[in-house]
């Protein structure tokens, strides 16, 4: 422990002690031979206007008495100032050697009682607390780095007991994920196969981080203990409550969601405990929110009775469960406005994609998220399933495939990776995809730079498709309205100084491409529409 020095100044002590009196002191004495010099001088030159010859004689000789004594008060004050002032010089020294990082840096020894003492004592405290401090610091920091090492443990333990390894049938495509707001998060999801009978559960604990994780654990046990065997979706999440709530001293409850699947039947039972309503795509390709009755969250009352519901689900009909991290995903613009992602959106990505695959959903669902946010920080955990029965998408080559980006250049490498990966699927030859790729950057580019104005955040979305060896390219935005089809070629053949700017992106992506077509839609969208045949 540093102990504080004292700062009191010692009033007992005579003034002479002051170095502030000290220093006033040979100062005035400075200033008192000068008036005197000054007096001198003044008689001195008026002295023959005087009429006694002696106070004549006593000012000429006194005149050079005081000279002489100046001149020693000059040279004796001069030493004394720089005898006081050498101190707060090898202060000034220690101080930059103790910035410098030596805490060790010696002090000048003060003998005298006065405030440079002070000074001496308030740098030694100084440098006993920085001593202290950078221990406490070190203490801290490796408390910290092994907090952290656990906390990434847990992190790895927790996402080790999601499954990860999804079904690959002809009557199923299925696939999830969870994306935690901090290292460990309260989300979770599984799904247990026995036979022709899919049990799934999507989950949010109240509350995030550790104790929250330890729930998710908690019911993700219970949930594999119970599943299979014929539950019903209702006793499952019966049994789970009344485990939860006979112990939950801590008053943390659960939202969750619980479905039994027959693919024999084509038949769904499901019971909602609270949690936010799964959307589903009908045969017909509807998109819509299940009605889902609301009952209480797991861990409320420990006998309450959960009602269980249920529909039919033919084949090429697909649900979507998440959690509340994905509609009240938030975008805070720059004056602090808020806007939330909201289940409008959801429905309008799902009517969208509703022939892509499980995979593929989940995948465009979380990059819409985030380029919504913006960089907005994640407030919440993100857990996404997508179950799609009868049809599974996953090997459908002519499934189409989504990109959304912001409109920023740095997004451009990223469609980069994604076209790459679309043509690498359909064994489109190496020289054909170079040209391809610089056509839809061209176009892509153009849209990122100047389909919105300057500082006003917008997407810009791609889609893939190729069927009967024809690839499909389809660029949207919701900018300015341009038709790049209408834009005037280039002449190539011009002479440099004599070419118009810009426009040769657009000249490129004609001559690659095999068509292009422009349209803006009535809810104000710029749809371009390129084809090549692979």
């Amino acid at each position: 422990m540093v102990e504080e020095p004292n700062f009191e100044y010692k009033y007992d002590l005579a003034y002479r002690k002051s170095f502030a009196a000290r220093l006033s002191f040979a100062i005035m004495s400075i200033a008192a031979g000068v008036f005197i010099v000054a007096v001198a001088l003044f008689f001195y030159f008026t002295g023959d206007s005087m009429t006694l010859p002696l106070t004549h004689q006593i000012v000429k000789y006194g005149t050079v008495v005081f000279i002489v004594g100046l001149t020693l008060l000059f040279v004796c004050s001069t030493w004394a100032i720089y005898q006081m002032v050498k101190p707060l010089q090898q202060f000034a020294q220690s101080a930059v050697s103790i910035a410098e990082g030596n805490l060790d840096a010696p002090l000048p020894k003060i003998k005298s009682e006065d405030e440079l003492l002070q000074l001496s004592n308030s740098f030694a405290y100084m440098q006993a607390s920085l001593k202290q401090h950078i221990e406490d610091l070190k203490t801290t920091t490796a408390s910290q780095e092994r907090l952290q090492s656990e906390l990434t443990i847990a992190h790895d333990i927790q996402m080790g007991m999601l499954t990860t390894v999804f079904p690959e049938c002809d009557n199923l495509d299925l696939f999830a994920s969870m994306t935690p707001a901090k290292e460990v998060g309260g989300d979770l999801y599984d799904f247990v196969i026995e036979g022709d009978e899919v049990t799934f559960i999507i989950g949010d604990v109240a509350g995030k981080g550790v104790p929250a994780s330890l729930y998710m654990a908690v019911i993700r046990t219970l949930f594999r203990n119970l599943a299979g065997n014929y539950q019903s979706a209702a006793n499952i999440m019966r049994q789970m409550n009344q485990a939860i709530a006979s112990t939950n001293e801590s008053m943390l409850f659960v939202t969750a969601f619980v479905g039994v699947l027959d693919l024999r039947t084509h038949h769904l039972t499901y019971c909602n405990a609270a949690h936010n309503a799964p959307a589903i795509i009908t045969a017909n390709g509807e998109c819509k929110l299940l009605e889902v009755d609301t009952n209480l969250p797991i861990g409320i009352l420990d006998h309450y009775r959960y009602e269980e519901q249920q529909m039919d689900f033919p084949e090429n009909t697909a649900i979507l469960l998440y959690t509340d991290g994905l509609t009240e995903a938030m975008y805070i613009s720059e004056d602090g406005s808020r806007k939330l992602f909201g289940e409008d959106r959801v429905l309008h990505d799902l009517e969208k994609n509703r022939q892509a695959s499980a995979i593929e959903v989940i995948d465009y669902l979380k990059q819409h998220v985030n380029v919504f946010a913006d960089g907005t920080v994640q407030g919440d955990d993100l857990t996404l399933m997508f179950i799609r029965h009868g049809s599974s998408r996953k090997n459908d080559v002519t499934a189409p495939r989504r990109i959304i980006m912001k409109n920023e250049m740095t997004e451009v490498s990223r469609m980069r990776g994604f076209f790459f990966s679309v043509c690498r699927e359909h064994g489109v030859d190496e020289d054909m995809v170079k040209s391809l790729n610089l056509a839809i950057e061209e176009c892509v580019a153009n849209v990122i730079n100047y389909a919105y104005p300057k500082g006003i955040r917008g997407h810009v979305e791609l889609t893939a498709r190729v069927v009967d060896d024809v690839l499909t390219l389809v660029i949207k935005d919701h900018g300015a309205a341009f038709d790049p089809t209408q834009h005037t070629d280039v002449d190539v053949d011009a002479e440099l100084d004599d070419r118009q700017v810009g426009g040769l992106g657009i000249y490129l992506a004609r001559t690659i491409m095999d068509t292009m077509h422009y349209e803006r839609t009535a809810d104000g969208y710029n749809v371009l529409t390129l084809t090549k045949h692979i």
